[in-house]
């Protein structure tokens, strides 16, 4: 099951309760492509039907060792977007969904089209086989392996890109993933359990939303929607009008809850301040009765 970030989620909710800067917009825009092209390779990986290994979204830290900074700079993460066995070979694919067009060189900087300098997209692929070697070798684990990142955006063009091992992009992806993705003739229980023991859960970058509870518009909107308030259909029923989706009262209220922890985990939530940040629609005597009952919990 692949998952938004913490900053995904909490810029989607702040762009329905708040006004964003630009830089927001920018961010929220980047997560939303990024996220996008993730399920877009899943959907196509998972339409092969072939019986593989496929792991999503695994966040490790980075060996210091690795770092050749002589002050301290915090902890260095690295996130794998896939991590994949077929035919008994180990892959990982970083997924880019790049709207624009840009410029592949081999011994400089990529550049957009125009000319501005780019990082490197393949320097999170080094990162991939490094932290991923490093584990194999400390767990006495052998793999052939090979890293590779994926330009999924169908409109995209890159030009000046040779036919590179380790480049998928749009044209060429279907092609390539049905001659990589064979079945496995083994089981990986281990390697797995490998990986879920060097895995970090909640990224030392997970933070607080920069937002105060009396910023926030009152509301129930559509979590799959965005800026489409919930309408009544009746006591205990509500409806969002752009996807036709029914939502209790009681999955309503359990949203708010999950929204306002995922703003600020510190908050001390009431029943007053759920009916404020409902925009009271629904009463604080209705929010504290359901919770009598031990539907929701806050």
């Amino acid at each position: 099951m692949r998952k938004k970030s913490l900053k995904h989620v909490q810029l989607e909710i702040l762009n329905r309760r708040t006004v964003l800067s630009a830089r927001d917009r920018k961010d929220l825009l980047r997560y939303q492509l990024g996220y996008t092209g993730e399920l877009q390779f899943d959907g196509i990986v998972e339409a092969l039907g072939v019986p593989i290994v496929h792991l999503k979204d695994y966040r490790f830290r980075l060996d210091a060792a690795a770092d050749d900074r002589k002050t301290a700079a915090g902890p260095s993460e690295v996130q794998i977007d896939n991590i994949i066995i077929a035919g008994d070979q180990l892959y990982t694919f970083e997924i880019k969904n790049y709207q624009y067009d840009i410029e592949y060189t081999a011994d400089r900087s990529w550049r957009f089209v125009g000319g501005k300098e780019i990082v490197n997209p393949l320097n999170q692929v080094d990162n991939h086989r490094n932290v991923l070697a490093e584990m194999m070798r400390e767990f006495n684990m052998h793999f052939n392996m090979t890293n590779n990142i994926v330009f999924i955006h169908p409109e995209q063009t890159i030009y000046s890109l040779p036919n590179h091992q380790n480049i998928y992009v749009r044209t060429n992806m279907m092609k390539r993933l049905k001659y990589v993705l064979q079945p496995n003739q083994y089981d990986y229980p281990r390697f797995i359990e490998m990986l879920d023991s060097r895995r970090v859960v909640k990224s030392a970058y997970d933070a607080d939303a920069n937002v105060t509870f009396e910023e926030l518009a009152g509301g129930v909107f559509c979590p799959d929607c965005e800026h489409v308030p919930l309408q009544r259909v009746h006591r205990g029923k509500f409806m969002c009008k752009s996807c036709s989706h029914d939502y209790t009262t009681v999955e309503v209220l359990k949203q708010l809850v999950e929204e306002l922890r995922t703003l600020n985990s510190s908050w001390q939530l009431s029943s007053s301040k759920l009916a404020e940040y409902s925009g009271h629609t629904c009463s604080s005597a209705t929010i504290r009765r359901y919770r009598q009952k031990n539907l929701i919990d806050y």
